[in-house]
């Protein structure tokens, strides 16, 4: 028994089918996690997602500073994430497209025992990569 191209559609068409509903549902969860709203001060850091949701940390709290690089994913686009990691309720993700205008790097500047050079090492990273650049002394 042979299969025309007519039962070779009819097979496929599924598979087209959940594709395409996969990719709508990625491109959901990238709308409602953009960043509609991100404020670095003397405070803390505070982001606000598209969906409502919103990251916090204050300086005082945080335990750990990542950076994560990243050419694909949810944070691809920009190139990856800062990552101010304080307990395990509590955190905040900053673009790296993000970590100039925000003044991100000032205020990391002033955490004990920071080095810039680690931060630089970390973001000239090739992605994907992942760096602690600072842990709070325990």
């Amino acid at each position: 028994m042979t299969v025309g191209w007519l039962g070779v559609v009819l097979m496929m068409s599924p598979v087209v089918v959940l594709l395409a509903v996969a990719r709508n549902e990625a491109r959901r969860r990238e709308m409602r996690s953009a960043t509609v709203e991100l404020r670095v001060d003397e405070f803390g850091a505070r982001r606000v997602l598209a969906d409502g949701r919103e990251e916090v940390v204050e300086w005082g709290e945080l335990t750990e500073v990542e950076v994560v690089t990243a050419q694909r994913g949810p944070h691809g686009r920009y190139g990856g994430v800062v990552v101010l990691a304080g307990d395990s309720a509590r955190g905040c993700l900053v673009p790296l497209d993000r970590i100039e205008d925000t003044g991100l790097v000032e205020q990391l500047q002033l955490l004990p025992g920071f080095d810039s050079q680690r931060l630089i090492e970390a973001l000239g990273r090739k992605a994907p990569s992942r760096s602690t650049v600072w842990e709070r002394a325990t």
